[in-house]
């Protein structure tokens, strides 16, 4: 018996490496016959998450006393918001309907000056949204993992309107229900985790408030936007196999 020479050794060890190579690439071969199933998310189920935002927008003031140039006044605002939503989406196809309720903390605030003429910081007749919460349904049109989606419904709104009109400042605490419309897009980046950017317009009907003084009734008409973008998580196995 003689020893191996490494010319010997060498060429067994490259003979076992092509018979390995060779086993590797007829498994991955007939693995590649198999067929592949892929699975889309599916929108149906109920969902939680929470969000962020910014909200913008503006109160008409009309009042009998108010000067023709400046009636109505208004009131401009802006500031950021934050909350929480819950819904539930149920698939058809490509079509999504749906319903979901939503509250944000609110810190939407503006002011507008004594002698109803151009709106500064330094006065403190304000007009701000301190919470607003919607209930809405959803229309949406699901593309794979992307939902497209119109919503409408009912709109509530935790104001704080302060007046230096008066000769006493006085502030009001108003809770108010409107109108609510909206668009968004969301995305399913994870099996049950979506992402989503929404735009909404709310509109408060007419409110009659003993404003301006305290011998006329001022009526006020409020309009705020909000863009909002928040995370979604759905409940259920998030997925159905792809046609």
């Amino acid at each position: 018996m003689h020893t191996p020479t490494r010319i010997s050794v060498l060429v067994r060890s490259c003979a076992a490496f092509v018979a390995a190579a060779s086993v590797v690439f007829t498994a991955t071969a007939h693995a590649g016959d198999a067929p592949v199933v892929r699975s889309l998310p599916s929108w149906t189920g109920f969902y939680a998450g929470v969000h962020g935002g910014w909200g913008w927008g503006k109160t008409q003031v009309e009042d009998p006393i108010f000067s023709p140039p400046f009636n109505p006044t208004e009131s401009t605002y802006s500031g950021p918001l934050a909350g929480g939503q819950f819904g539930a989406n149920w698939q058809l196809g490509n079509f999504v309907v749906g319903a979901e309720i939503d509250g944000s903390w609110a810190f939407v605030r503006g002011n507008t000056n004594r002698n109803q003429t151009i709106i500064t910081s330094s006065t403190n007749n304000g007009i701000g949204y301190r919470a607003l919460a919607t209930g809405t349904g959803r229309l949406g049109y699901a593309m794979g993992q992307w939902l497209a989606y119109a919503k409408g419904g009912v709109a509530w709104a935790d104001m704080e309107i302060t007046t230096q009109f008066t000769p006493l400042p006085t502030t009001y605490e108003r809770r108010l229900f409107g109108a609510v419309g909206g668009v968004g897009l969301e995305v399913a980046f994870l099996r049950n985790v979506s992402a989503k950017v929404e735009y909404n317009l709310i509109y408060i009907p007419t409110d009659h408030l003993v404003y301006a003084n305290l011998n006329t009734t001022s009526s006020l008409d409020h309009l705020v936007q909000v863009v909002k973008a928040g995370i979604n998580v759905r409940f259920g196995d998030g997925s159905v196999p792809a046609r």
